[in-house]
């Protein structure tokens, strides 16, 4: 009887240990929230993809797809995608990233364009209020 009143405590204190490991490996293993395939509607009506993976530090690879870019033809026939790293600062996605319209053979789209992605509620917010979701 003295053997077991020396054994529970031993026990509640293992069991506690136990728990603590299994939250701190829990938090640990929780998912990223940009990483995965993205989808909206653009402000000119066409379909949008983003997938978000990860990479080095808190840069994202990142590979955008636009299947009716307004931006390379006013008619919308022409799809525009861009491929590159965007660097995370909270709750924010953002960088600079070469978009090419896909004419044969493809042809950037400006310099480059700034893309910006917020966490809001589960989805992502870009810089032209356009609400992407998974």
């Amino acid at each position: 009887m003295d053997q077991t009143r020396k054994l529970i405590p031993l026990l509640a204190t293992a069991a506690s240990l136990l728990m603590a490991v299994a939250l701190v490996i829990g938090a640990a293993a929780a998912p990223d929230p940009f990483k995965g395939k993205w989808h909206s509607t653009d402000v000119d009506g066409s379909y949008q993809t983003l997938h978000i993976g990860g990479g080095p530090g808190s840069s994202y690879h990142v590979r955008y797809f636009d299947d009716g870019a307004s931006v390379c033809a006013e008619d919308m026939l022409t799809a525009a995608s861009a491929n590159g790293w965007l660097t995370a600062s909270g709750d924010t996605l953002s960088g600079v990233i070469q978009v090419y319209c896909l004419f044969s053979p493809p042809t950037p789209y400006e310099s480059g364009s700034d893309f910006e992605y917020r966490l809001v509620g589960g989805n992502l917010l870009d810089q032209h209020g356009i609400t992407w979701t998974h």
